[in-house]
């Protein structure tokens, strides 16, 4: 698939846009509220915020979708309201739904609307029923006008003093290469079917199958599975949200330590739980494959970890970073040190990774170190998982249930290195 490359004056049209978009809609807040006042309601602010959200573009959408997920960061009402643009964004009209998935029995029904795209139940004359996620008219253009916004905030938030030594461009850059990537469902087909492949062999993880025959570039067609529903704690049992919990970290933890995939989108609009305690992944979009140096190296510093080995873990980040002249990187390695033992294992009530990233990446850029962005992608993708684990289950070990899968990929490099070396 390939994108039109946007100039500067599309991206100074497109920010000038979204920031009038946004001082409209902040305009209107004062009257709107009143408004409500007078007719003896309240005016809905979750509502507004989504909306906005919305209006501001699908970059913004996705944005906010891994913020919905952070509880800690952001108060509960509102993540309420942005935990409505998991699959609640307004739904493209039904004349968009290609004609080979229209001849069924009935008229697909929708059922997830989604910042990229739409999923609609579809019957199929041959008695099956089908999960149709069909891209929205326009959306690469404005995904990818948004996308180069992104990297030109970027390359200006570089240059401020206190993001010294993060790698905010690569990182940015990365982010922009897989959203766009999200676009092409001939390719998150293929990841479908990988991740469906690779988690087979984990107990209680459910990936829909793929209707290759009926998918296009644009339209990806996967098996209906019934009975999913946003559940809160209170719905399931204690034993079914330990288990599902657990689960979901042990299928991450499979692909990321075994075979360096990284899903960096994996909110409660991808990711559901049922009421046995198993769980059922939709999506694929959004990922990163590590280098295989990287998924070793990110392994065995969450190993280390795991075992309060400070000074191994701070050799392992010094191994992936860069450390120009007049770095220092004695004084990082004894903080970084101290930083492991202080969080060596806790439990997700009292493992903050938000605070241990941000003391991490400010180390780094305090003792002059350039961080390696393949190391920045597995932090986001457990960030936002952690926001679901602390909700339903806050006292699962982070550390303990990554040892099996830590242990297996340890062994792999140790059986490998003979071979490399003849």
């Amino acid at each position: 698939m390939t994108f039109s490359r946007i100039s500067g004056g599309a991206v100074a049209l497109r920010t000038a846009r979204a920031l009038a978009v946004l001082a409209g809609r902040t305009l209107l807040l004062g009257p709107a509220t009143a408004a409500a006042w007078l007719r003896g309601e309240r005016f809905d602010r979750d509502v507004w915020l989504a909306d906005t959200v919305v209006a501001l573009g699908p970059a913004f959408v996705k944005a906010a979708q891994l913020l919905s997920t952070r509880a800690d960061l952001l108060p509960p009402r509102g993540c309420r309201a942005l935990s409505r643009l998991h699959d609640q964004v307004r739904p493209a009209p039904l004349r968009t739904m290609p004609p080979a998935l229209r001849f069924g029995a009935a008229e697909p029904r929708l059922v997830g609307a989604g910042s990229i795209a739409c999923v609609y139940r579809v019957g199929l004359p041959d008695g099956r029923t089908v999960a149709a996620k069909v891209r929205r008219p326009g959306i690469v253009r404005s995904l990818s006008a948004d996308l180069a916004m992104l990297e030109c905030g970027a390359r200006l938030a570089a240059r401020l003093p206190m993001l010294r030594g993060v790698p905010v461009n690569a990182v940015a850059a990365q982010l922009a290469e897989s959203i766009r990537a999200q676009l092409d469902f001939s390719r998150e087909a293929e990841r479908l079917e990988g991740f469906r492949e690779a988690l087979s062999a984990a107990d209680g993880v459910t990936v829909p199958g793929v209707h290759r025959g009926l998918s296009t570039e644009d339209i990806l067609v996967m098996d209906f599975l019934d009975g999913l529903a946003r559940r809160r704690p209170e719905d399931l049992g204690e034993e079914e949200r330990r288990n599902a919990v657990v689960t979901a970290l042990r299928a991450v933890y499979r692909m990321l330590f075994l075979d360096g995939v990284v899903h960096c989108d994996l909110h409660p609009g991808n990711l559901y739980f049922r009421e046995d305690g198993s769980i059922v992944v939709l999506d694929a979009g959004f990922i990163v494959q590590l280098s295989e140096s990287a998924r070793e190296k990110f392994a065995a510093f969450f190993y280390c970890m795991s075992q309060g080995d400070g000074e191994a873990c701070a050799d392992i980040v010094l191994s992936t970073a860069t450390a120009p002249p007049g770095s220092d990187p004695a004084g990082f390695r004894a903080e970084l040190s101290a930083l492991v033992d202080e969080h060596t294992g806790r439990s997700a009530a009292d493992f903050d990774l938000v605070s241990f990233a941000a003391k991490l990446f400010d180390l780094q850029r305090r003792h002059g170190l350039h961080a390696d962005p393949q190391f920045v992608f597995p932090i986001l993708s457990l960030l936002v998982l952690e926001g679901t684990v602390r909700e339903f289950h806050p006292d699962v070990d982070f550390q303990r249930e990554a040892r099996p899968m830590l242990v297996t990929a340890l062994m792999e490099r140790v059986v490998a290195m003979p071979q490399e070396t003849r």
